[in-house]
């Protein structure tokens, strides 16, 4: 069986990153979450005093060594996990995704990351989910999906994710913050939010996790090439 690339593409807080990696394990594929990856430059860009330069932010990302493990990522060596989900990395990483500098140091990661894993044979393919997999950093992968929700739906996930951590939030702040994000990532010159001419298009709002990750294979008919 030759080696697969998935790409999951969809607006933030919509869940990309749990159903990504339950469907990678599902199908023995490497999980890449580019969204994390794009947390850990703002992470770092952050502790920098946020430099705006070309030649500051292509050294930031060649500078930067983000691996996944176990469900955890690492920047640097340095566990970054809990850290880069606060509504603060949140807002550095909406702004340093603007910068074509950094977008295209993440997207030659990407795909060294996928070659390397194809080379070594380790996994049957690669499943990455982020905002731009499918239209740009891999508009040749062999299954394209959007997964999409409201933002009212999106908000009131992440308001209770925070809630289950014991970390203080509002609602209304969220729902304003996610369209604010959405606003940037759709209207943006370089690698626009939008789903990929060949996407499956999932509504998520009144789907479980578990329906979700049937769609996808269904869909894609990945339960045949799988099996």
């Amino acid at each position: 069986m030759s080696f697969i690339i998935i790409a999951i593409d969809g607006p933030t807080g919509v869940g990309k990153s749990t159903i990504a990696r339950q469907l990678a394990e599902k199908i023995s594929c490497l999980y890449v979450d580019t969204g994390a990856m794009f947390r850990c430059l703002a992470w770092r860009w952050g502790q920098q005093g946020c430099p705006e330069s070309d030649e500051l932010l292509r050294e930031l990302g060649e500078q930067t060594r983000i691996f996944f493990d176990n469900g955890k990522v690492f920047c640097n060596e340095i566990d970054v996990t809990e850290e880069i989900r606060s509504e603060y990395i949140s807002s550095l990483a909406s702004r340093i995704s603007l910068f074509p500098a950094i977008r295209v140091v993440l997207k030659k990661q990407q795909r060294a990351l996928v070659k390397e894993v194809r080379e070594s044979g380790t996994y049957k393919g690669a499943v990455l989910e982020g905002r731009d997999i499918g239209t740009v950093v891999f508009p040749e992968a062999d299954y394209k999906f959007y997964v999409d929700a409201s933002p009212e739906i999106r908000a009131e996930r992440r308001f209770l994710q925070l809630q289950e951590r014991n970390v203080e939030a509002d609602f209304q702040e969220i729902l304003s913050a996610l369209n604010e994000r959405d606003h940037q990532d759709e209207n943006r010159d370089l690698a626009p939010l939008r789903a990929a001419e060949d996407a499956v298009i999932i509504d998520t709002g009144n789907l479980s996790r578990e329906q979700v990750l049937r769609h996808l294979l269904e869909n894609a008919g990945m339960e045949e090439v799988f099996a």
